[in-house]
């Protein structure tokens, strides 16, 4: 009956055995805590370049041109003529209206000519102006922590605070 015991714990022992060997788990992992005595960000700085919009208000001067200047000529001696005709009988009536065509006409031509010429308008010009800067980025943070009475090193990718976790692995004799 002890001789069955045995050849049944030495079975269950190669089992475990191969079951850990399968896993990769040598030993167990136990968690603690150790106190940060110094925490350093490693910085890498880079040149980046950046897009900026830059604008101002510019004073565009325009011809405008003269055209139109007989049409209104024409309108102005029309009714010129016709406020003409409205004074004086006879041959004078006619020379009234006459004289009030040529007045109508001119002074037309002229308002005309005096509203064509150059007109200042305020345009908003804008353009992309390319800004290069060096910045600086955080690739990690380089951890001194104290546990048992030594100081030790690792980098991190995250700033662990006051405390950092360690994984403390129990290595069974014989395994290396």
């Amino acid at each position: 009956m002890l001789r069955r015991w045995k050849t049944i714990g030495v079975v269950l022992g190669m089992l475990s055995a191969a079951t850990a060997s399968a896993h990769g788990n040598r030993g167990t992992v136990d968690y603690v805590y150790a106190k940060v005595v110094d925490v350093d960000p490693i910085v890498r700085r880079v040149s980046v370049t950046r897009p900026r919009q830059e604008c101002w208000d510019e004073v565009v001067y325009t011809q405008e041109p003269r055209y139109g200047v007989a049409g209104h000529a024409l309108a102005g001696a029309i009714v010129g003529g016709a406020i003409g005709r409205q004074f004086g009988g006879g041959s004078g009536r006619d020379a009234l209206t006459v004289a009030g065509a040529l007045a109508g006409s001119a002074i037309a031509a002229d308002r005309a000519a005096r509203r064509a010429g150059t007109t200042a308008t305020t345009v908003e010009r804008c353009r992309v102006v390319h800004e290069r800067h060096v910045e600086e980025h955080i690739d990690g943070y380089r951890v001194t922590y104290q546990y048992r009475g030594r100081r030790h090193t690792i980098i991190t990718d995250e700033p662990p605070g006051s405390r950092i976790r360690l994984a403390l692995t129990a290595i069974p004799v014989g395994y290396r």
